[in-house]
């Protein structure tokens, strides 16, 4: 079968509107998390406005008029949960989704072959369960697309969801013609996971105070006492406190210690004098988080942390300063981190970066800055362009000799999650770590 990819020819950026319609505002709760009956309806309208918005933008910039995902219970293609109500939590038995471009103001159809319509985003094409792909050819075949896009691709995790058996299936069902037509959705699928809308947006920033109230209460006395709680204590706290507010998690937090001299292998006690760090992320109204910070452990008699642990934060902090400032629209992740790279070295800071965008996903669709082992470039992705309305994990470190440690090197590695708008500029999901947590 053809395959294009179309990540290298799309024009080098391409602004979405998403602010229209406009979704009622929103006022989330400032001391607790919203309950799942009231998280439903938001998700849905969410939705339901993507599919009116961005999506028929996306097909018609990336060339695909009818887009296919198929889906089986428990093994989900990755886009299949951004288009899924609350009340699902899986794709029912084999899942088909069908979206057709009817062009200009007709808007996308949308498509479920089968029996299920999820929460009545979809219009179902009702066939059994044992004969979809029959239900399916009749669509093609009335609809007559010009290109139809699966979500394959070898560059792309996020926009490969078709199984090898799934495939073969869908062609032997659509004949030789609309076989022919069938091409890789990679930039389709990326593009739709990247895009965010105004009201997600909105969200997005109450998910992260949620993020940031775990954080601080794991970096106080509510949870830390120095010289008998363990870092393994912290991150199991985390984990069950994120648990019992009924939020999800996407990995196991982790929780560490630098301290003078260095640490023995083992040696996880928190004492007093200790610089700890977390990364910690969370689910919540269908959004991943991703942060890491840092936390310092007052000495007897101390009423602020070291003088030269607070000059390493802010070299980290300026590093998230010159990431952003060469991270721009129609850039591509790559430029961005040669230039960064050359500035922050130029500037006296020692730099590893690691960004990634973040939202439906923790490790999301889109263009990364850098790896952890590719400090000179990602190969393919690290090609893709920077756009408005996604959102970034910036993920960084900064290696900072400290004065008062005799020289000791330390890592002051941060990650906070930044939006790109659609102007160009950089906003903070929620803010940035510019202060220690300061623990008594």
């Amino acid at each position: 079968m053809p395959t294009r990819t179309f990540l290298r020819s799309l024009p080098v950026v391409c602004a979405i509107a998403v602010a229209a319609p406009a979704l009622e505002a929103v006022n989330y709760p400032t001391t607790r998390v919203l309950t799942h009956r009231e998280q439903a309806p938001l998700v849905r309208a969410w939705i339901e406005q993507r599919f009116d918005t961005v999506l028929p933008q996306l097909m018609r910039r990336t060339g695909i008029d009818m887009w296919i995902i198929v889906s089986r219970e428990y093994n989900d293609d990755p886009v299949f949960r951004s288009m899924s109500p609350l009340t699902t939590f899986s794709s029912r038995r084999r899942t088909i989704l069908v979206f057709f471009d009817r062009g200009g103001d007709k808007g996308v159809e949308r498509l479920s072959i089968g029996r299920f319509d999820y929460d009545k985003l979809f219009t179902v094409v009702p066939t059994h369960n044992d004969r979809q792909l029959e239900g399916l050819r009749q669509v093609v075949d009335e609809r007559q697309p010009k290109v139809i896009g699966i979500n394959e691709s070898e560059a792309w995790n996020h926009a490969d969801g078709i199984t090898a058996n799934e495939k073969r299936r869908l062609i032997e069902a659509l004949g030789p013609a609309n076989a022919a037509k069938v091409t890789s959705a990679e930039a389709l699928a990326v593009g739709w996971l990247e895009v965010k809308t105004d009201a997600e947006l909105e969200a997005y920033r109450h998910v992260m105070t949620v993020a940031h109230k775990v954080i601080g209460e794991a970096f106080s006395n509510q949870v830390i006492t120095p010289g008998t709680t363990t870092t393994e204590d912290v991150v199991w706290w985390m984990r069950q406190r994120v648990v019992e507010m009924g939020l999800g998690k996407w990995f196991h937090p982790s929780v560490s210690i630098q301290r003078q001299g260095g640490t023995k292998p083992g040696e996880i006690v928190i004492q007093r004098g200790d610089l700890l760090h977390t990364d910690f992320g969370l689910v919540y109204l269908g959004f991943s988080t991703d942060t890491q910070h840092h936390a310092y452990v007052l000495k007897a008699g101390e009423t602020d942390a070291p003088q030269g642990l607070k000059d390493g934060l802010k070299a980290a902090n300026r590093l998230q300063d010159l990431t952003m400032q060469f991270a721009r629209l129609g850039r591509t992740g790559n430029q961005a981190l040669k230039d960064v790279r050359t500035a922050a070295i130029a500037e006296g800071i020692e730099p590893s970066i690691y960004c990634h965008p973040v939202g439906y996903h923790g490790h999301a669709a889109g263009p990364p800055i850098g790896m952890t082992d590719y400090q000179d470039g990602v190969p393919v992705r690290g090609d893709d362009v920077f756009r408005p309305n996604t959102w970034h994990s910036i993920e960084l470190n900064a290696q900072v000799p400290v004065k008062e440690w005799g020289g000791q090197k330390v890592r002051f590695a941060l990650e906070e999650d930044a939006a790109i708008l659609a102007d160009g500029r950089w906003d903070w999901i929620l803010k940035r770590q510019s202060a220690l947590y300061l623990i008594p």
